[in-house]
């Protein structure tokens, strides 16, 4: 049970893109794919959930039941949060009380009645998290899952994502935060300008390029040109 991308080219207007990407995911893994604005992740996280399809290379993949988490997702300000997760619920087979669970689970059991245009932006982001993990899957994906959410949070999302691991689930999250990758990832994907510097595990990569932190590896690779 894996996923595999390999040599994965996708272009798009003005030079923008990912050109040439491998990298694979692994069940009981956490990967973080670090990059700044513009990089490439969510070109890369598109196709993955078959938004889009490469241009060039190929994806392999032996499961097709993802749970995903955009970087932003629009709720309907008039209904409120149960309304939404009862809807999405229903659509993927996840009983009440299973819902009722992700609610509390993210924070919004108590806020569960207000409707969603009264939510502030971390609480949107929760809302968010919650429609991710709904139902079983072998691979959870999540798009700067950390942004608009205050410390304790951000610490729940991190939870979160190492039972999904210790589940034996594959997991990728995108982030522009090194220190967050370092914190929970097992293994790296560092893009920059559509073209991979470096992917492997990070305690590998950190000894290969005789680094002491994942923002020490950033700075010396991009310093060095690797990517014009």
């Amino acid at each position: 049970m894996t996923i595999e991308l390999h040599n994965v080219t996708k272009a798009f207007k003005g030079g923008r893109g990912i050109f040439d990407v491998s990298f694979s995911l692994r069940p009981g893994h956490i990967t973080a794919l670090v990059g700044s604005n513009g990089a490439g992740k969510s070109t890369i996280i598109n196709m993955l959930t078959n938004l889009l399809k490469p241009d060039q290379g190929t994806i392999e993949r032996s499961c097709n039941d993802v749970r995903y988490m955009p970087d932003d997702i629009s709720f309907p300000d008039t209904l409120t949060a149960e309304e939404i997760i009862k809807f999405l619920g229903g659509l993927k087979q996840v009983s009440p009380k299973k819902q009722e669970a992700i609610l509390k689970q993210v924070g919004l059991a108590d806020a569960k009645n207000l409707k969603v245009g009264q939510f502030s932006k971390g609480m949107r982001q929760r809302l968010n998290l919650a429609q991710s993990l709904m139902g079983d899957s072998s691979l959870y994906i999540l798009d700067e899952p950390t942004n608009g959410l205050d410390p304790y949070w951000i610490a729940q999302v991190k939870v979160m994502l190492e039972q999904q691991r210790n589940n034996n689930q594959m997991v990728l999250f995108s982030t522009h935060l090194l220190s967050l990758a370092e914190e929970i990832a097992d293994e790296v994907v560092l893009i920059h300008h559509g073209k991979i510097l470096a992917t492997g595990s990070i305690e590998g990569l950190l000894s290969e390029y005789r680094c002491q932190t994942l923002e020490q590896l950033w700075l010396q690779l991009t310093n060095q040109g690797v990517v014009q």
